[in-house]
């Protein structure tokens, strides 16, 4: 008998299939292992060592369920009772624990192992790590939810302009909703003298630039102009190819009234600057002609007398000021005497600032002559100070009664021309300034409209 000595003998086919097996699970990528039912692994291939950080050698012989957060014991328990009764789990994500106690989330299949006989010996698992695509996945809702809710509106288009995203901020501002704009020309809502505008947009996109916050004008479902602060980028494949254009966009509409408030209001202030400075100037001229020593004292009277005024146009945005209010304003050294020896009384009144200027300027020098020779002279006048309208005549007076005995004065003087001449001049109305023995009487009638800037009501 002769033959080859030495030789090694050939595999069986079934040898050869298990062999052949062995080494397709152990060059997987995904890490594929086998417990007992009980869940003692009984194989670890190298994708296992790879996702878990623990070899084979480490692995083989403990208890799967070390590899299971505490959390998910029960979970892992039951399922295995299911694949222990002949069921198979598809695709389950979940959390596993690598050889240092990380977490990781993971996709695995569970298959029952069948002996020869078709009795179920074992359990199979294929593990696949998911932490990235779940954390992307996170992001990207993340970032959903971000676009869902910005207060700005935010559209992505392709480089033909055709919409592809519109979120509820963009159905806010522009009045039309996603449904409406999706698959429709971004050139919709954009001005007809302005659709050049969409032609560079398009142009500096494809060549992969940035427009940043520029300002321009679109136009609203109701097909009223919208002012528009817009920001667009380009955006780019897997590949970094530029396939669209996103774009952010702020309704200024607000911002820009602000704008135009604030330089008329800015416009206003620097007119009535220039105002009160004449009139200070002037104040000063009247209180020095003749040669006249300056009376500083009275003359910061008079400049306090204005600033007052300016304070309560401030409290109303330089729009008016309330009759009451100013009458009362100029009357505030004497706010004790209010109710009692000073009567004040008429309907509730808003007047624009300059027939607040000179109504003001007059009840203080009114107020002022009283303190010297008038009602508030001594313990017992009394000063009534009214207004009323009727037939679109505005009238205002100003009565002192029980003080001492009054008498035109002998020549007139600044304050003299502040409650006559100024207030006349200035509304466009008559007065009369009397000297009756019992206290003076000063009295203005205008057109009502000269006084108010709305219709007076009951109130006080």
């Amino acid at each position: 008998m002769h033959g080859k000595t030495g030789a090694p003998s050939a595999l069986s086919l079934p040898d050869q299939s298990a062999a052949y097996l062995a080494a397709i699970v152990n060059a997987s990528a995904d890490a594929i292992l086998g417990t007992s039912l009980d869940g003692e692994i009984k194989s670890w291939n190298a994708a296992c060592e790879r996702l878990f950080g623990a070899s084979a050698t480490d692995m083989v012989g403990r208890s799967v369920f070390d590899m299971v957060p505490r959390e998910l014991l029960a979970e892992e328990k039951a399922l295995r009772e299911r694949i222990a009764a002949g069921d198979s789990i598809e695709i389950l994500e979940t959390v596993r624990l690598t050889k240092d106690g990380r977490p990781i989330e993971v996709a695995i299949t569970l298959s029952p192992i069948y002996a020869p006989a078709g009795e179920i010996i074992g359990i199979s698992s294929i593990i696949r790590d998911i932490s990235r695509a779940k954390q992307a996945e996170r992001s990207a809702a993340m970032l959903a939810a971000i676009v869902a809710s910005s207060s700005d509106g935010v559209v992505s288009k392709t480089l033909e302009g055709v919409v592809t995203s519109w979120n509820r901020s963009a159905e806010r501002i522009f009045g039309y909703s996603e449904a409406e704009m999706l698959n429709e020309s971004i050139r919709r809502i954009i001005p007809p003298e302005r659709q050049i505008e969409e032609d560079r947009i398009l142009a500096t996109v494809v060549a992969g630039e940035v427009i940043d916050s520029f300002e321009t004008v679109r136009v609203r479902k109701d097909g009223t102009p919208i002012d528009v602060s817009v920001t667009v980028s380009p955006v780019r494949d897997s590949a970094g190819r530029i396939v669209g254009a996103s774009k952010i966009v702020r309704d200024i509409t607000e911002t820009r009234q602000t704008k135009q408030q604030l330089h008329v209001l800015l416009a206003e202030v620097n007119h009535r600057s220039k105002n009160l400075l004449s009139l200070v100037q002037a104040i000063a001229r009247q209180m020095t002609r003749h040669g006249q020593q300056l009376d500083l004292e009275r003359f910061l009277e008079r400049l306090q007398a204005i600033a007052s005024n300016q304070d309560l146009l401030i409290q109303n945005d330089w729009r008016f000021i309330r009759l009451s209010d100013l009458v009362r304003s100029q009357l505030r050294s004497f706010s004790d005497l209010i109710g009692s020896r000073i009567s004040i009384t008429g309907p509730y009144l808003e007047l624009p600032p300059e027939a607040a200027q000179s109504i003001g300027m007059a009840v203080h020098e009114l107020a002022t002559n009283a303190a010297k020779y008038g009602a508030l002279s001594d313990d017992h006048g009394r000063i009534d100070v009214s207004w009323a309208s009727e037939g679109g005549i505005f009238r205002m007076s100003w009565v002192e009664t029980g003080g001492p005995t009054v008498s035109p004065p002998a020549r007139s003087g600044f304050g003299s021309r502040v409650i006559s001449d100024m207030v006349r001049l200035s509304l466009d109305g008559t007065v009369d300034v009397l000297f009756p023995p019992e206290g003076l009487r000063w009295q203005i009638a205008c057109q009502l409209e000269r006084v108010s800037r709305g219709r007076p009501d009951a109130r006080q």
